[in-house]
Parts: structure tokens; C-alpha cells; sequence
């Protein structure tokens, strides 16, 4: 069926691993990590599969050279076809088959992580990788094969995704309480009062957060900029500031801390957002063992919302 191909002198496993490769690191220069013989060796295999298909796999007038859509579309398919080798292999051996999980680090930490060490317990034959990717990062990925799952909005979710799930969850303020022990709800004025660990830039949530403070209090009192909700935590464990995080963060991040209030809003700054479990169709039907997984995943995320 496919023997005129596989025939073909410039076609090989090897070639398609190696696009692969290139597609995965971003660039043939970043593929060879410095080495100019296999920087050659890139480039030689490329050309080489572009003359098998009579198209450009390449689009060689960026810099870095980028892969074409067809480019893509090939790479898309080969590592199907590598991933579903690599499942038979592993059942075939008794070996656990890797599945790979994309979300913010936020969510891997605090939801993901243990979440998957749960599900783990009831397939064992499953080894997790986590991949921290913003929003277009995490729709590409799914779309490219590069990723099993994801945790998204369902905003993101496009007519080539299928997803489940609904998890709906609210910021919180965290307070420690060398700040203030009020564990009444947190009100508009206290955003110029304390002092705020923020995510830096202008997300969403700082702007609805601007907003509110501009509206009645002024401005709010931005002390320290982080570049995750992570290092917002850890910022507000050291006593010096007060910060804004995911509702299920409360036990992961202060489980063992009595010294941090986790504080109500007053209506007008509530929150909230929502988060679906997202894959590819094809990327389900070419591996059984994410139907398992997914069912287990939901279980699990469900119980910590």
C-alpha cells in the first residue's frame, strides 16, 4: 500500500524524527544545539524529504528558518505515527505509556500535580510530563499533537478540540496576618491600604482589580510584581504582602501556615473563571490509554473544585 514511499531514497524514519526534532526545538539551529555537523546533517535531511514530497517543509526566508504549513501538516502526522509505535511498544513490554499534561503553572502545581498522582493509583501504566504554556501555547500544542491534554478555558476551545468538564473557581485574597487579622470580607478601600503582590502586565484580573481600586479607592498599592501565581504565594508566606490567587490554592500553598487568611470579597470584586479539560479526537482515537486517563482526570479535578 504505501511501498512507492517507502521506497523513495529520500525517505525515511530517520528524516521524519528528525523534522520532528527540528519542529520541536523551534529551529534546525536550536535542533543541532550548537553542533555544526548536525546542523548540516538538519538541513541535508530536510531538503531531502522536501524533494520526496516536491514541496517546501521549510520556510526558508524567516530567520530562523520555520516549518511551512505543509511542513506542520507532516510533522503532525509523523509524530501520530511515532507516538502510536511507542504505545505498542511499551504495552507490548508491560511499560508505562507517557502522557503529557499542558496548563499554567499554577494550575499544574496546585490541580495537575496532585491530581495526577491520584489517577496514577488506578493506572499505574501511565507516566505524567507537564508542560507550562500560556493560552495559544496550550491550543497549538493540542492541535499540533504536541500535547496528550490540557486545562483551558472554554473560551479557547476550537472546532478541532473536544473537552469535558466545567470548573468554575473564584480569586481569593490572601492576607497574613501580621498585616491584618480582619477575616471580614475584603473590601474595595483595602486595595490601596496593603500592600499587593500582583502578576506584572495586564491581564484580565490585574485590570478588573485597576478598575475597581480606580473607581472608589484610588488606585491600588502594587508592592511587589510576579511573573506567576506561584511567586505570588511565596511572596505572601514571607509576611510583606497580601495577594491574589485561585480559590484551590488555599491548601496547596498555605496548608501548613495558621499565620495566612484566606479572606471573602465584597461583590462588587468576586471573580471568577472556568476551566475544561481539552484534546484532539485524533489524538484519542490513535491512543487508547488517554480514555482511561481523561475519565480519571475529571474524577479527580472535580473533587477540588
Amino acid at each position: 500500500m504505501f511501498k512507492h514511499l517507502a521506497n523513495q531514497s529520500g525517505f525515511s524514519l530517520e528524516r521524519l524524527a528528525s523534522l520532528c526534532e527540528v519542529a520541536e526545538a523551534g529551529s534546525i539551529g536550536q535542533a543541532s544545539r550548537g553542533d555544526a555537523n548536525r546542523q548540516s546533517q538538519l538541513s541535508r535531511q530536510i531538503a531531502e524529504l522536501e524533494a520526496v514530497f516536491g514541496i517546501a517543509l521549510l520556510a526558508r526566508q524567516s530567520r530562523p528558518f520555520r516549518l511551512t504549513e505543509q511542513g506542520k501538516e507532516l510533522v503532525q502526522a509523523a509524530r501520530q505515527f511515532f507516538q502510536s509505535v511507542d504505545d505498542l511498544q511499551k504495552r507490548a513490554g508491560d511499560e508505562a505509556q507517557r502522557v503529557v499534561l499542558g496548563a499554567g503553572e499554577a494550575l499544574i502545581q496546585w490541580l495537575l500535580f496532585p491530581a495526577c498522582e491520584a489517577v496514577k493509583e488506578e493506572a499505574e501504566d501511565v507516566v505524567f510530563a507537564f508542560k507550562n504554556l500560556d493560552s495559544a501555547g496550550l491550543v497549538d500544542g493540542l492541535q499540533r499533537g504536541e500535547l496528550d491534554l490540557a486545562l483551558i478555558r472554554p473560551g479557547d476551545v476550537t472546532p478541532s478540540l473536544a473537552n469535558t468538564g466545567d470548573w468554575r473557581y473564584a480569586y481569593a485574597p490572601f492576607v497574613p496576618k501580621v498585616l491584618s487579622r480582619s477575616s471580614v470580607e475584603l473590601g474595595v478601600a483595602e486595595l490601596g491600604r496593603l500592600p499587593w503582590a500582583l502578576l506584572e502586565g495586564r491581564g484580565h484580573f490585574r485590570q478588573f482589580l485597576e478598575d475597581a481600586a480606580r473607581e472608589q479607592s484610588g488606585g491600588i498599592h502594587c508592592a511587589l510584581e510576579c511573573s506567576s501565581y506561584t511567586q505570588v504565594a511565596m511572596a505572601i508566606q514571607t509576611g510583606k504582602y497580601a495577594g491574589f490567587l485561585p480559590g484551590f490554592a488555599s491548601g496547596a500553598a498555605f496548608a501548613s501556615s495558621a499565620a495566612v487568611i484566606q479572606r471573602p470579597v465584597v461583590k462588587a470584586m468576586r471573580y471568577e473563571r472556568t476551566l475544561t479539560l481539552a484534546w484532539r479526537e485524533a489524538t484519542l482515537r490513535a491512543r487508547p490509554v488517554l480514555e482511561k486517563v481523561i475519565s480519571e482526570l475529571k474524577r479527580e479535578l472535580s473533587k477540588r473544585f
